[in-house]
């Protein structure tokens, strides 16, 4: 039975352990359908799959499950304890006169008397077997329980400790979660936004070899000098390094993508397809919902509501406390004749502890002033994050204003040299003048929208909110 219940107190349902924080992030972020061959990546669907892959996240569910741990040791203050202690004990040698009594004073208070060589042992008090010619022997075999009665109320502010510091780690799970999925957006706009600079660069280094190709035959022709040719040239090779770079930072995000993500996305064509929405709420409501649901700062203050608990704790040594012990013999030397039970009612008074109580009364306090500072400065930083975060948005969409109008103005003028060009009166090195600008018009206008995708995001995030579930829209395309 002993072992059986051994047993059942060692195993651990691992699965159910983990599933009890997976729980919480897969509440806010549902896990992706399996992948099929082919199909593009989304943003809302990698934010699902490195959701499901952080390991950072796995650490800080570990966190809030210790924390859940946590709090069934301290429910375990309230309930009473039940051990089985036997216990054998055998006395050290002692000389044996023959032919004389002799007493023997056992370690645990006990007598028992020896007369001569035959070592026959009768016992007062709990009681002895003789073990040879000079030795004692004794055996028991008690169940103990033992239960708390009272602690001065410090079993009860540990439990509010323990509730309070679950939640604390539940926020700053959730919190975690945000700031994986926000660094999974960065990534992702950054290797479209690589990607698309990369079709930028190959284009414009067809139009300045085309411009090598024509200033050499210039030269030929003596209409230009080795200097201008060596100007175009120079601008050429300067090009083909930056697309170097930047085919290294394509395969470097994706690595770091596929990284995030947990699975490899070398070759997987990535969608963007979030918009931001053209009506949204004033700055002031973004402020409220972050003072309502930032993450981080709920976590800072549970951890303020923690403290204060704490205190409790520690003044609770203050006050006297109460135990009850009792033990039951399932068997003891001369059983019939021995005591079957006993139970002692012990208090603990603290008269004098050389100011071991009151430094822990004086360092919990210091702790609770010390977490009310965190959750004053982590409210004043979520309403910095807001405000700067709703500007970076306002800011992207003045550039993408801007851009539009450049983008339209390249558009007209390639029009123009690809109608100069029909009627003969451009050449073909206008017309690829005029493509390269609007492409390059075009690239700034789609990175600033990358870039307004991305701090609406982080204004999301900023306010407690998972960025998930957006509008979403076709993506973008250089023409």
């Amino acid at each position: 039975m002993l072992g059986a219940l051994f047993l059942a107190g060692c195993g651990v349902d691992q699965e159910k352990e983990v599933a009890q924080y997976r729980s919480v992030l897969d509440a806010h972020v549902p896990p992706a359908p399996a992948t099929q061959p082919g199909e593009p990546l989304t943003l809302d669907r990698a934010l699902r799959e490195a959701n499901q892959a952080s390991e950072e996240l796995g650490i800080r569910g570990e966190d809030y499950l210790q924390g859940l741990i946590l709090k069934n040791r301290a429910t375990a203050a309230f309930l009473p304890t039940v051990a089985f202690r036997p216990t054998y004990t055998v006395e050290d040698r002692y000389t044996n006169t023959p032919g004389r009594t002799n007493t023997l004073t056992t370690t645990g208070g006990d007598t028992a008397t020896i007369r001569g060589s035959s070592a026959s042992v009768t016992t007062v008090g709990t009681g002895y077997r003789s073990l040879g010619s000079n030795a004692l022997q004794s055996f028991q075999a008690p169940v103990v329980g033992q239960i708390n009665l009272f602690h001065g109320f410090g079993d009860a502010a540990n439990l509010r400790v323990a509730d309070a510091t679950i939640e604390q780690r539940k926020q700053l799970l959730l919190d975690a979660q945000s700031t994986v999925l926000i660094n999974v957006a960065q990534v992702y706009y950054q290797v479209l936004r690589s990607e698309q600079t990369r079709d930028v660069l190959r284009n414009s280094i067809m139009l300045q070899q085309a411009r090598v190709d024509d200033e050499s035959q210039k030269l030929k022709n003596g209409l230009s000098t080795n200097l201008a040719l060596a100007q175009v040239q120079a601008q050429l090779d300067s090009t083909r390094a930056a697309l170097a770079q930047v085919d290294g930072d394509v395969i470097n995000g994706r690595t770091t993508l596929g990284f995030l993500i947990g699975r490899p996305v070398e070759s997987t064509t990535l969608i963007s397809d979030t918009i931001v929405p053209n009506v949204r709420p004033a700055k002031e409501e973004f402020e409220r919902l972050a003072q309502e649901g930032r993450r981080d700062l709920l976590a800072a203050r549970a951890q303020v509501v923690a403290a204060r608990a704490a205190v409790d704790v520690a003044v609770a040594q203050y006050y006297p406390s109460v135990n009850l012990n009792v033990e039951g013999f399932l068997y003891r030397e001369y059983y019939s004749d021995a005591s079957k039970w006993n139970a002692v009612l012990s208090a603990n008074v603290p008269i004098f502890s050389a100011g071991v109580i009151r430094a822990d009364v004086r360092n919990a306090w210091s702790r609770l002033r010390q977490a009310a500072l965190v959750e004053s400065e982590t409210r004043r930083s979520a309403i910095r994050d807001v405000q700067t975060a709703y500007q970076n948005v306002l800011t992207a969409e003045r550039r993408i204003t801007e851009l539009q109008g450049e983008l339209t103005a390249a558009n007209d003028a390639l029009k123009q040299a690809q109608a100069a060009l029909a009627n003969n009166l451009g050449i073909v090195l206008d017309v690829l003048t005029a493509q390269d600008q609007q492409l390059n018009s075009q690239l700034q206008l789609t990175s600033a929208e990358f870039d307004r995708s991305v701090f609406y995001l982080d204004l999301v995030r900023s306010t407690g909110r998972i960025p998930l579930n957006l509008p979403k829209q076709p993506p973008p395309a250089i023409h």
